[in-house]
């Protein structure tokens, strides 16, 4: 039985509910990286769960190294804000890097640094605070980049973002993609398919948390759309 079937007499006021928008972006900007392969893969999967979802290609947001005095100078640069501004219009996010040296990459640092900038004063991490997300690896070896993921991890959750326990690893990444995009591996799609999922119910949730509840025929509600009250 469906959350909206078991609130039979129940429903809710008059409310636009949507579908989460989910951004997806790889630390990578290689030509044929595996990782934005495999951020593909899960834009695939979102998709198919009804999620509206963007790739933000961080090869557009030309940024320099990140410097406080260059900040304090001129401000966020229009890439940097540009990028902010794409973050804090997605509820939830899917993040891929490679393994660089046991690390996520400078690419995928240096972008976040710049996003974690700019707030009005007493709203630190505002682009952050607030957002789910899924953390992801491949690579071309066995373990498939996945000492990336402990610090991808590690540096969202510090900004106040909630990463969910779920990450995927692809190893053999050169051959782990069929001509579709697709995940060639049963048991790597299982759990990609697994980790986007809950991110996509948890993004949901979010999206429609300011949602009001009233009593209303539920079979007036569609699972998106507006809920009209009863007379």
């Amino acid at each position: 039985m469906s959350f909206i079937s078991a609130l039979a007499k129940r429903s809710f006021s008059s409310a636009q509910f949507r579908k989460p928008v989910i951004a997806l972006m790889s630390g990578s900007t290689r030509e044929g990286s595996v990782n934005t392969q495999l951020i593909h893969a899960a834009e695939t999967v979102a998709k198919g769960l009804g999620a509206e979802t963007k790739v933000l290609d961080l090869g557009n947001y030309d940024m320099p190294v990140y410097n406080q005095d260059l900040e304090a100078a001129s401000g966020l640069p229009k890439a940097a804000q540009q990028l902010k501004a794409e973050l804090e219009s997605a509820d939830g996010w899917i993040v891929a890097s490679p393994e660089y040296n046991g690390f996520i990459t400078p690419l995928l640092v240096n972008s976040i640094a710049w996003c974690s900038r700019g707030d009005p004063d007493g709203e630190m991490y505002a682009t952050f605070k607030g957002k789910s997300a899924v953390v992801l690896s491949a690579s071309p070896g066995a373990m498939g980049g996945m000492r990336s993921l402990n610090p991808n991890r590690e540096l969202l959750t510090n900004l106040g973002v909630s990463v969910l326990p779920d990450s995927v690893a692809v190893g053999g990444a050169f051959g782990a993609f069929d001509d579709e995009g697709a995940l060639v591996d049963v048991g790597q799609k299982a759990m990609l398919e697994a980790a986007v999922e809950k991110l996509f119910y948890q993004s949901r949730d979010a999206a429609n948390r300011e949602a009001t509840y009233e009593m209303i025929d539920a079979h007036l509600v569609g699972e998106y759309g507006e809920a009209g009250v009863v007379a």
